[in-house]
């Protein structure tokens, strides 16, 4: 298969995983630029998070509030987030309603003893 189709057809499933994922959260409104859910904590998630990173690198990602607080503990060890304060508590109730693992995705989220080690 030449490049150009190969490209072509990744950009075609690509496409289509995302009209998926989009079916999934049909519901809920997406910001138009970072693809975020907009729900209550939205605005607090778009910026504190994203100043270092990605929305991207929030949306691929599926964790219970547990699995994302240890993500927050991990950035904040060892990538140097700041204390989040009473902000904190916003975010993972955030996370977790947004974004909590599902029944079928990507990947299934990444048990704590895969997690990146500090």
């Amino acid at each position: 298969m030449s490049r150009v189709r190969r490209v072509w057809v990744s950009r075609l499933l690509l496409s289509l995983w995302l009209l998926i994922l989009a079916a999934g959260v049909s519901a809920r409104e997406l910001d138009p630029e970072s693809r975020l859910v907009i729900a209550p904590g939205y605005d607090t998630v778009k910026t504190q998070c994203t100043v270092c990173h990605s929305a991207k690198l929030i949306i691929q990602n599926r964790a219970d509030r547990n699995g994302w607080l240890q993500m927050i503990r991990w950035m904040q060890r060892s990538q140097g987030l700041w204390p989040l304060g009473p902000r904190e508590g916003v975010i993972l109730d955030y996370l977790e309603t947004n974004y909590a693992p599902t029944a079928s995705g990507r990947r299934p989220p990444l048990p704590n003893h895969q997690m990146p080690a500090t």
